[in-house]
Order: structure tokens, then C-alpha cells, then sequence
């Protein structure tokens, strides 16, 4: 009987060195990953030269080397707050076309759930993908719904939530402009 108690507490005592062990090398590897974390990117500084692919078509763009005003959206096929911006987004394209600006959503995630997650609700030819670093570089909290906002020449102009004051002053722009041309061209 003393040797059975002997050898369960050496399985208990090597169990818990183990789980300490794991325990260990988590915490670790956590701190390594906040300390490599890059920073987010400021107002008036150039964005990252980031390669990406469309989901459709599976062109490839660099972004911030287009010549072209453009807003990057970062959104989570698990975030609700996102699903419901999609709407939004979708309505704002054509006026965004009409006035210069491309608007791209960017995404580390499989191509399967994008495609599930956007249904018909935003064209997949503008959903961007790149890999999970080139996305921490571009938004490095990993927030949704988020934008930056990207003049023509790649430096970041505004960078926030989608929903907050940059937000709604570019979509009211946007919606302004719209009547603004009809009225020339009529």
C-alpha cells in the first residue's frame, strides 16, 4: 500500500511540473507576441507596403501605392457589429466610386468564410486578403469595424471605428456629392 501511495504522488507531482511547464511557455509566448506587436499607425504617416490578393479574381494589389484615395476596412466575419455595417458599406460604393475613393475590405481570414460572411451584400472583387502579419501592420489592435482612411499617395489620413465622426463626415460627403453631380449633368 506505501508504494501505491508513493508512486501517485510522483504522477501527481509529475502531472503538476507539466501543467506548470505548458503554463510556462504560454506566458511567454504571450509576451513575446505583445512585445513584437507593432505599433498602430499614426495621421500623416505612410501606410505599410502591403501586398494583397482580391478574393475574387485573385489579382493582386499593393496597397498604398494605387494613386487612388482609399478607405480599408477591417471587419470580422465574428463580430455582429460588423454584419450590420455591411449595409452601410454597400450603399456608400457607388458614391464612393463616383467620387474617387476605393473602398476595400481587408482580411486575414479563409476565403470560405469571407464568402459566407458577405454574401451578396458587398462585391467580393473588393474584399482583400493578406496575411495575418501584412494585417497586424495595417491594424495592429485587430479592431472591428474599423477604417484607415489613405490618401493617394499612401499616407494615412484617419484612422477609427466605423461609426465614429470620420465616419459619418465621410459618408455625408459622399452622400453630398452625389445630388451635387446630378444637378451638372441634368
Amino acid at each position: 500500500m506505501d508504494s501505491q501511495i508513493l508512486y501517485f504522488t510522483l504522477a501527481l507531482l509529475a502531472c503538476g511540473l507539466a501543467l506548470n511547464l505548458k503554463l510556462t511557455l504560454a506566458v511567454l509566448q504571450t509576451s513575446r507576441r505583445e512585445r513584437d506587436a507593432p505599433e498602430p499607425l499614426q495621421a500623416g504617416a505612410p501606410i505599410p507596403q502591403v501586398v494583397a490578393r482580391a478574393l475574387r479574381g485573385g489579382a493582386t494589389h499593393r496597397l498604398g501605392d494605387s494613386g487612388q484615395a482609399a478607405a480599408l476596412l477591417f471587419l470580422s466575419s465574428k463580430c455582429p457589429k460588423c454584419r450590420a455595417k455591411l449595409a452601410e458599406i454597400g450603399r456608400m460604393l457607388p458614391q464612393a466610386e463616383q467620387a474617387g475613393l476605393a473602398i476595400w475590405i481587408v482580411s486575414h481570414e479563409p476565403g470560405w468564410r469571407l464568402r459566407q460572411f458577405l454574401g451578396d451584400a458587398f462585391p467580393l472583387s473588393r474584399v482583400l486578403r493578406v496575411t495575418l502579419r501584412d494585417y497586424r501592420a495595417l491594424n495592429a489592435t485587430l479592431a472591428s469595424p474599423a477604417y484607415l482612411m489613405v490618401d493617394h499617395q499612401g499616407v494615412l489620413e484617419a484612422a477609427g471605428m466605423i461609426g465614429d465622426d470620420n465616419w459619418q463626415g465621410l459618408r455625408d460627403q459622399l452622400a453630398d456629392s452625389v445630388p451635387a453631380e446630378a444637378e451638372v449633368t441634368s
